[in-house]
């Protein structure tokens, strides 16, 4: 939760060291508090019966890699309809050490509840919950919602088993199976990249206002997860920032730091309004997670008990998104300085595949990873002369980052995997070119930054493509405090978002994606009040937001060219469009699934007749 590669004297020195910690504080149980139903989150622990009369606890459910409990109405036909599926994920998962409960809310007797599991073939334990007393403490929402959760008790995913079926809808095949995705990730140590979605199964009469069990806050039953999940990505050892977070005595001894970098919003770097779109890749801390944090912080860090604490993380020393089936490296090294303002570095990449291929995930990693405020690859031939008239008749332009946007990272930044069934393209033959921010933190480096990818390997039903809302014709006046650009695209056929990128430099304040439909509704879809040019991020729907055709995306900046401005390296100066961080952009890229689904000859053999060439692996 500190900065990465960015933590300033001013941050140090405000910053107080922690004191000492006495038996006494460490436990202590004020500061009691509800949680246990969010992903990251300990799930309380309590007393329960199963049909055939055994008694346990919700703990005792896991097997050796966790449980995964899903709740169930007999008379819900959305349960029934995923009954045979939850049969094939029991024979799927159950070897891998995931033990299957299921929670029956259905108004009847345990004989009757036994009866019906047994009807479909289920194996699992079941529990008779007529009275919701388990999906209250869940807060369930629906029958044929699911819960996987890990051995040590955290909650890793909630939310639908797939979603080929739902109260008023009923596909041919699931799209996105969002329960065998998390449980893959799981098996492997991995983090979830979809860990809550809607349930669309018949609804349950839960009080979602409720408080829930209340427990004491302590490092092992909650601390310890709100540092995993938004801190440790970035704040460990080998990791990519100072300070690492790894044990309670480093989280306790830099708990001023915290407080004070979270309190004031500045940690986990999330800058998108709170009341403006659900993501999926949301870093931001909830009201109630910060809350807990600032309590246990004053109430002297208390312990608790080390049978609550988590699973250890199992970050991954290599890529992230598995063993890539390419690995494009730029030819030239970058010898960063200890000290100065570095411009904009770019390298060309020519990739040799002997097809165009079809990427399923991508995850771009420097090697001085500290160093490397931004990277954005592109899809663009090198050597496009940027002066028009020196340019012979034919010959293209530079895009100077307004199209040919493939791939991008920033510390902290997740790699990008697709939905299943999605894939961008990457042209046979295509040069990628690599522009790399470089930002010196006191000492040299060298780094030479590579993009691992995933090629599909089963069939490709629609292709991600990428798009932008730009301006490049505006001039931000020298001292305007509050300047505004806009710029606008047509969806002529429509299409489903999945996600959004708003790119600008320095002067960059504020940013906003707006959608406004043929019937002239207008509706603000992202909201980034106070822009922050160190960390580059994209915004990833939790639900892809569909497109109706005719549709227009708004895209409105604002710049702050005035002396206030922190970031800004001249004032007096006229700023115009351009790559350099001296310059501007104004810039709204978004991927998306366009309408009509154009076809995708993508092989299910292609990963392996790739041949890769001199700059990949």
């Amino acid at each position: 939760m500190l900065p990465l590669v960015r933590a300033t004297a001013t941050l140090v020195a405000i910053a107080l060291a922690a004191a000492p910690l006495s038996a006494q504080a460490r436990s202590t149980q004020a500061g009691y508090v509800s949680f246990g139903f969010a992903p990251g989150e300990r799930v309380a622990d309590m007393s329960i019966t199963d049909v055939d009369g055994r008694r346990g606890t919700l703990s005792g459910l896991a097997g050796a890699a966790g449980a995964v409990l899903v709740v169930r109405d007999a008379e819900c036909p959305v349960t029934q309809r995923y009954s045979p599926r939850l049969v094939e994920l029991e024979r799927e998962y159950g070897p891998k050490g995931y033990a299957f409960t299921y929670i029956d809310v259905t108004p009847h007797a345990a004989i009757s509840a036994k009866a019906d599991a047994a009807k479909y073939g289920l194996t699992g334990r079941t529990i008779l919950d007529t009275d919701h007393r388990l999906v209250h403490a869940l807060r369930a929402t629906s029958a044929a919602e699911a819960f996987v959760i890990d051995a040590r008790g955290t909650l890793r995913y909630r939310g639908a088993i797939d979603d080929q079926f739902g109260i008023d809808f009923h596909k041919n095949a699931p799209t996105m199976n969002y329960l065998r995705e998390a449980l893959d990730r799981a098996s492997l140590g991995r983090d979830i990249v979809r860990r809550t979605t809607e349930a669309p199964g018949c609804l349950l009469p839960i009080d979602r206002a409720a408080k829930g069990q209340a427990r004491p806050v302590t490092y092992h039953n909650r601390i310890s997860r709100l540092v995993q999940e938004n801190c440790q990505s970035c704040h460990r050892a080998d990791g990519n920032a100072p300070m690492p977070l790894d044990t309670y005595r480093q989280v306790a001894d830099r708990r001023a730091t915290i407080e004070f970098m979270t309190k004031s919003g500045r940690m986990p770097p999330w800058y998108a309004h709170r009341k403006v779109g659900v993501w999926a890749n949301d870093r931001s801390l909830s009201e109630r997670d910060l809350a807990d944090l600032l309590a246990w912080s004053r109430n002297g860090a208390p312990l608790g008990n080390p049978k609550d604490a988590p699973s250890a993380k199992k970050w991954v020393k290599g890529w992230n998104i598995g063993t890539p089936d390419a690995v494009v490296q730029i030819p030239d090294t970058f010898r960063v300085p200890a000290q100065g303002v570095v411009e904009y570095k770019y390298s060309y990449a020519k990739t040799n595949f002997d097809e165009d291929k079809w990427v399923t995930a991508m995850e771009i990693r420097p090697t001085a990873a500290t160093v490397v405020h931004h990277v954005i690859v592109f899809i663009e031939e090198p050597g496009r002369e940027p002066d028009a008239k020196k340019r012979k008749p034919g010959d293209p332009a530079p895009q100077g980052g307004i199209s040919g946007f493939f791939g991008a990272t920033a510390p902290g930044t997740p790699a990008t995997i697709y939905p299943e069934g999605t894939a961008k393209r990457l042209p046979k033959g295509a040069w990628l070119k690599f522009q790399i921010h470089y930002t010196p933190n006191g000492s040299e480096h060298v780094d030479q930054t590579r993009i691992g990818l995933l090629f599909a390997d089963k069939p490709v039903t629609q292709e991600v493509v990428t798009r932008s809302a730009f301006n490049t014709r505006f001039e931000i006046k020298p001292y305007e405090k509050n300047q505004i650009v806009t710029a606008e695209i047509l969806m002529r056929n429509g299409g489903t978002l999945l996600s959004l990128f708003p790119h600008m430099h320095t002067r960059g304040a504020a940013f906003k994606y707006e959608l406004v439909t043929p019937d002239s509704q207008r509706t603000t879809i992202l909201d980034v009040p106070h822009y922050n040019f160190n960390w580059q991020t994209y915004y990833a729907f939790a639900k892809p937001l569909e497109v109706p055709p005719g549709s227009r995306i708004v895209a409105t900046a604002g710049y702050d060219n005035s002396k206030d401005n922190p970031f800004n390296p001249d004032p007096s100066k006229t700023v115009k469009f351009g790559e350099q961080t001296f310059e501007e952009m104004m810039i709204g890229y978004f991927d998306y699934l366009p309408n009509p689904a154009p076809a995708v000859p993508a092989r299910a053999d292609s990963v392996r007749k790739s041949s890769g060439g001199a700059a990949q692996r």
